[in-house]
Order: C-alpha cells, then structure tokens, then sequence
C-alpha cells in the first residue's frame, strides 16, 4: 500500500503561519457543515386507544408504535362492506360502513365513522360519528360530535356521550352531551337527556323523559 505524502507548501519567508488563502482552503476542507436543506418529516400527535396517552408519529405513516405502553396503533382508514365478518376495529383513521352492510356485536375505535348500513355493537369516536340510516345500536356509544342525518331514526340502547350532537333525523335513547344538543327543523329527540344546552329549531321535537 503507497504510503500518504502530503502536499508540499513553499511560503516566502519561514514563519510557521500559512497564507492566508491556503489557510482558508484547509479549514474548508475539513470542515463539515451539516445539510440543512433537507425538509423535516411532518408529524402529528396521535392518542392511543390503548392507554390514553399522546405520541408524535409521522403524518404519512400507515402504522406505528405507542411511545408509552409500545401498542401498535394502526393509523390507516377502514371500509366495511357487505359480507364483512370483521367484528373489531382499532385505528386511528376513520371508518366507514358501507350501505347494505348488517352487522351485530361490532367494536369500533376510530376517529372518524361514517355509518351506512345496519350495524350495532360499541362505537368509540374522537371525531365526528355519522348516521346516515336507521338502526339499533346495542352497545355504548362515545364520539366528539354525534349527528343524525335527515331521514334516519337510530336507538339507544345503552345509551352515548358526546361533545355535541347534531340531530336532523330522530335519536331515542339515553344522552349525554357535554356541550350543544341541536334539534333541527325535522329532526327529533326521546330520551333521557343530560345537555349543558338545548337548542330546537321550529319544526323541531325535543321529548326529554326525565333527568339523569
């Protein structure tokens, strides 16, 4: 192996300091700058839906692993179709049931759930839950926002609790909304109801049984 000879440098007068510019030359060559060009990753704060706690993931990832009890957390939305025998959902995606599904003893934790067809069982939301036809659903029921769409007619078995709760189709059962319960013009309310505020439009029904 040749060994390493170094450059030979011819100053003018000996001294021991290097020009000025050969000086400069030396310090750029071994000098390391790191690249701040490169874009950071985005990222997000996600919830665990097994431990309750906050981890910061990446915003494109499918999947990941809880920071605090290591869960895998699926992140990747859910369709639910006819025919499906899937009974148990955990993401923190949103899911959908498609129209002319009929599904009992249903699990669902999700962000966001559209809800087409004839399912019953648990439904826990963070986001906005949708009813969009009518049904009877056996389990308990948590969402951020709980809506009714105009035409639908959904029961309460066990009962829900949401942050709000939109209502332009007819609701029946035991309610709890921390924040505005609206009663649209067409929609309809029956139960027993615990709502830090009340608001029916004319055309309108709100039927409250009794209290908590």
């Amino acid at each position: 192996m040749p060994g390493f000879r170094t450059e030979p440098l011819i100053v003018s007068a000996v001294s021991g300091l290097l020009p000025e510019g050969e000086r400069e030359r030396r310090v750029a060559l071994t000098s390391f700058q790191a690249d701040t060009s490169r874009a950071q990753v985005p990222k997000r704060e996600v919830v665990c839906y097994e431990c309750g706690q906050v981890s910061e993931v990446p915003s494109a990832a499918l999947s990941a692993n809880c920071l605090h009890c290591h869960a895998h957390l699926n992140m990747a939305n859910v369709e639910i179709r006819p025919g499906s025998r899937r009974l148990t959902v955990r993401t923190l995606g949103d899911v959908t049931v498609a129209a002319g599904t009929v599904l009992s003893n249903l699990s669902v934790v999700c962000r966001n759930m559209e809800v087409n067809g004839r399912v019953s069982g648990t439904f826990r939301c963070t986001g906005r839950l949708n009813f969009n036809v009518s049904t009877r659903v056996e389990g308990s029921i948590s969402a951020g926002k709980l809506v009714v769409d105009k035409g639908a007619e959904v029961e309460l078995v066990v009962g829900a609790v949401a942050e709000e709760a939109d209502l332009y189709g007819q609701l029946k059962g035991r309610l709890q909304c921390k924040g505005l319960l609206h009663v649209y013009r067409g929609g309809g309310y029956e139960g027993i109801c615990k709502a830090a505020d009340v608001m029916v439009d004319p055309g309108g029904r709100y039927d409250e049984q009794s209290r908590f």
